[in-house]
């Protein structure tokens, strides 16, 4: 009866030993895979085409990417004055394919616009995209009715401060649309819709 205890005592030991070892072993392995954690660039805010990334649009992130790391853009690349070529959404990673350091990747000029509060959304900030609708008002000569300007404009800045009950913004725009845009403002008020 002895012997049957010992044995029985025995291999409870050599199992628990080995529990052990093996819940060892896998916190070793856990702890490999979170060493191979890399450090990206993510978005700060809303980044648009065409915007030009500031200190202030980007942040460092560790984020476990074994396989897709290359896709984004590493902390040792310098993006600050780069152009963005994608919408990119705050919190998100910055693709390498987002971003270009040509100064040439995109034709676009900034371009501002004073609108009325009224005429548009309360929470528009930098990065958002918006369309640009051109109403006439009684006062119009040449517009007849409700056109649009321009779709999937780039807001680059927005001023709120005024004293005449109106924001200014500066958007981006390729640069054939500019003078139209400048025609039609000069006879029609402007009415901002954000895309979402």
């Amino acid at each position: 009866m002895s012997d049957k205890f010992e044995v029985i005592k025995n291999s409870r030991l050599i199992l628990g030993i080995s529990v052990l070892l093996v819940a060892m072993l896998t916190a070793g392995l856990i702890s490999k895979e979170a060493n191979r954690t890399v450090q990206v660039w993510a978005a700060n805010s809303n980044l648009s085409p065409g915007t030009y990334i500031t200190e202030q649009d980007i942040k460092t992130t560790s984020v476990l990417l074994p396989e897709a790391s290359k896709n984004y853009i590493s902390i040792k690349a310098q993006i600050i004055g780069a152009t963005v070529l994608t919408k990119i959404s705050a919190g998100d990673l910055i693709p390498i394919s987002s971003v270009s350091a040509a100064d040439n990747a995109i034709n676009q000029r900034f371009v501002p616009i004073a609108v009325a509060q009224t005429d548009l959304p309360l929470n528009l900030t930098r990065g958002d995209v918006i369309d640009l609708y051109a109403v006439p008002t009684r006062d119009s000569k040449f517009l007849a009715e409700t056109q649009v300007i321009a779709e999937q404009v780039s807001v680059s800045e927005v001023f709120r401060e005024s004293n005449l009950g109106q924001v200014s913004i500066t958007v981006l725009l390729r640069s054939e649309q500019v003078l139209p845009l400048l025609q039609v403002i000069s006879d029609a008020k402007v009415v901002i819709v954000k895309s979402i």
